[in-house]
């Protein structure tokens, strides 16, 4: 056996490895894509779970089931969001309180702030499990 014999070639190593890298970042991708629809599903859950204990208004109901994840995976990156779908100018009204025709203000109901607060937290474990399991492969 030569000492040529127990090398390989530099191109064929270098391919294999770019391979391997961009099937790491492939599943890195996948894992984190999911990572955020999980976590944006689960906050919008909470929100519909929560909100019932905020107040009695004529529109809670509705409110409530209208908290809804959108997902969007049209580019490289995927991105989760959590709207209102029923009543979407509300949730600010209510977050953070309002102007009255008497010029007084009304009482805030923060519930958006605490929920992105506890999502963010879950969604940054959920993205280091991803990766993770992305590099164990």
């Amino acid at each position: 056996m030569s000492a040529h014999d127990e090398y390989c070639d530099v191109d064929k190593f270098a391919a294999t490895l770019t391979d391997l890298i961009g099937e790491v970042f492939d599943q890195c991708d996948e894992n984190v894509s999911k990572a955020v629809s999980q976590a944006t599903k689960r906050g919008a859950k909470e929100l519909r779970e929560t909100y019932a204990i905020i107040g009695a208004h004529m529109w809670s109901d509705e409110y409530r089931e209208g908290f809804k994840a959108h997902i969007d995976k049209t580019g490289k990156v995927t991105t989760g969001e959590i709207g209102n779908s029923a009543k979407p100018g509300l949730v600010h009204l209510l977050e953070k309180g309002h102007a009255t025709l008497t010029g007084r203000r009304t009482r805030a109901y923060p519930h958006m702030e605490p929920t992105f607060e506890d999502v963010s937290e879950d969604l940054i474990e959920r993205i280091d499990r991803a990766v993770a399991s992305a590099l164990r492969g």
